[in-house]
């Protein structure tokens, strides 16, 4: 009865057994600077909100703090590269009409640290939402902005804080 008992309690626990208190890792780096990204996309004015989004997750995070370049101890710089608007679903009646798109930012980010030496390779990475169209496709895309900058600052802080 007893070896049962403990064998019951050994594997409950063993789910657990990935599971850490505390920061995933010790970083050699405490704090970011993010720049505005560069827009080379044809979507207008993509780099702000994306670039406010990636802070605004870095600052959710907590693992390292976001100053200015001059202080920080690695620079995130970006360039939006693509701007892709395709399909999901198109009206009853008519077909070729879409009624909803998924829409997807997609960012090359690089890490430097104060001495300018690159910390990894050059990563892409897609952001992506999808929205139906309302009255009008751009009032729907700029309200579909936010969520895309979100999903692509999840990716971006994970690659910086779990890369090292």
């Amino acid at each position: 009865m007893k070896l049962l008992f403990a064998l019951a309690v050994a594997l409950l626990f063993t789910g657990c057994a990935g599971y850490r208190l505390g920061a995933p890792q010790e970083l050699p780096y405490r704090s970011v600077a993010v720049p505005v990204f560069q827009n080379k996309t044809l979507f207008p004015q993509l780099e702000a909100p994306i670039s406010n989004g990636i802070i605004r997750r870095f600052q959710a995070d907590g693992t390292l703090e976001v100053r200015s370049v001059a202080d920080a101890d690695v620079v995130l710089t970006g360039v939006l590269t693509n701007y892709k608007r395709r399909p999901l679903r198109t009206l009853q009646t008519n077909t070729g009409t879409p009624r909803e798109y998924k829409l997807t930012i997609t960012a090359r980010i690089e890490a430097r640290d104060r001495a300018g030496k690159l910390l990894f390779e050059p990563v892409t990475l897609e952001g992506s939402a999808e929205t139906f169209i309302g009255t009008d496709l751009q009032s729907s895309e700029a309200q579909a902005v936010p969520l895309i900058a979100d999903d692509l600052a999840k990716q971006v802080v994970t690659v910086l804080t779990e890369r090292w």
